[in-house]
């Protein structure tokens, strides 16, 4: 298509908008002019509208764009296109509706179907029209994406302290709230993407997560909704797979993540936003670029890198040791004083056995308990350390009762 005729479609897409036409006349005039089928899908990939050409259909076509963009490595940055084959008689070319600015997320995406593989001419003239459904959509929300941002801000930002109250502002803003949230925090380094908000939102599509507003940089915040248990292991093992793919894919030169706490409530979230840039910084410095740090993996090195007080190093040792307690409770087992005495000799296997009256084997088998119930390696300096200081503080704060009541 040529510079006079490309010129005439923006003008017909601009008369379709200013004349309140909707996004079905403007996918009818993609269907018209290119000789295809036409989806437009919102940022969520929900339909918006669909215009087939006049001349007879291309074909059945799929209820969505969704799969096949993220199959085909699509990153909605303005202006990017994506070709798909979705069978052998059908081909799609799509492209992302811009957002207000270029770092801004989009606001949907216009796929056009076609029976033949479609030519590189055809991509200015979706670009034209996807940027016509974007200021549709601008115009039918009016101000709900301003409403939408200003709730995600104060949000974030912790001025909501009345679970009701916050519920009625997200019902106002359009926002459907989950049981909770997780927060992870992305830095995108040597990202050569416009909008590295959009990529992290398309890389973690399989679990459903939200990156509600733009960060500073290369920064994305990413919510990941939980209604199951289940769901956070879920979120932890999306963000490792962002971290993976997405410089394989050319999106950065490499991806950091940190992961905030799962907490019940919904008023938590700013916590665990700040828990999960926490986890990034020392993850950064603990174990390099390109890792996924977990605030609760990260024990006694979280604390110690807040300057925590004695109370939060209490809170620290109860909640690490608490499983271990709990099992020796329930089973009149002495696990919790085995792993006590197994580190005051040294790790020597045999002089605890010794110490105890029962034979090594036993000693092995209470460890290799210890480390299931506890989630960690007794191996590793990683997983000792925080064990190491969490006995070490309920020993102190034992013996300052003792002190106290005698």
């Amino acid at each position: 298509m040529n510079a006079e005729r490309l010129a005439a479609l923006s003008e017909k897409t601009a008369r379709i908008v200013a004349g309140g036409g909707g996004l079905k006349a403007i996918a009818q005039l993609l269907a018209e002019t290119a000789g295809g089928a036409v989806l437009i899908e919102d940022e969520q990939w929900r339909h918006l509208a669909l215009a087939e050409p006049p001349k007879g259909g291309v074909g059945v076509l799929p209820p969505s764009f969704s799969s096949f963009y993220e199959k085909s490595g699509g990153r909605a940055r303005n202006g990017a296109v994506v070709r798909s084959a979705i069978s052998g008689s059908l081909h799609a070319l799509c492209v992302a509706m811009p957002g207000p600015g270029e770092r801004e997320a989009a606001v949907g995406y216009v796929t056009l179907f076609t029976r033949t593989k479609a030519g590189a001419e055809l991509a200015p003239v979706l670009r034209v029209v996807a940027a016509a459904a974007a200021v549709e959509c601008a115009r039918r929300t009016g101000g709900r994406g301003i409403v939408r941002r200003q709730f995600w801000e104060r949000y974030l930002a912790g001025e909501f302290s009345d679970a009701n109250d916050l519920k009625v502002q997200a019902q106002a803003a359009g926002v459907q709230l989950p049981a909770s949230y997780v927060a992870g925090v992305f830095d995108l380094d040597g990202a050569p993407a416009s909008n590295p908000r959009e990529v992290v939102h398309q890389a973690l599509a399989p679990a459903d997560a939200i990156c509600p507003l733009a960060g500073a940089g290369n920064q994305v915040i990413a919510l990941f909704p939980i209604r199951h248990k289940i769901d956070v292991a879920r979120a932890r093992q999306a963000a490792a797979n962002a971290v993976r793919d997405l410089p394989s894919s050319g999106a950065a030169a490499s991806v950091s993540c940190g992961i905030g706490s799962h907490h019940d409530e919904l008023l938590a979230l700013p916590a665990s936003v700040r828990e999960a840039r926490l986890a990034l910084t020392l993850g950064r410095r603990l174990f390099g670029r390109g890792s996924v740090a977990v605030y609760s993996d990260l024990g006694v090195y979280a604390l110690l890198h807040a300057g925590a007080d004695s109370e939060a190093f209490a809170e620290f040792a109860d909640a690490l040791l608490e499983p271990l307690l709990s099992y020796d409770r329930k089973h009149k087992t002495d696990l919790l004083a085995t792993l006590q005495l197994y580190f005051d000799v040294g790790e020597n296997v045999k002089e605890a056995a010794e110490r105890l009256s029962v034979h090594r084997h036993t000693i092995f088998y209470r460890l290799n308990q210890i480390a299931q119930i506890l989630k960690t390696d007794l191996k590793t300096p990683k997983g000792q350390l925080s064990l190491r200081a969490a006995l070490a503080i309920r020993q102190m704060n034992l013996h300052e009762e003792t002190h106290e009541q005698a």
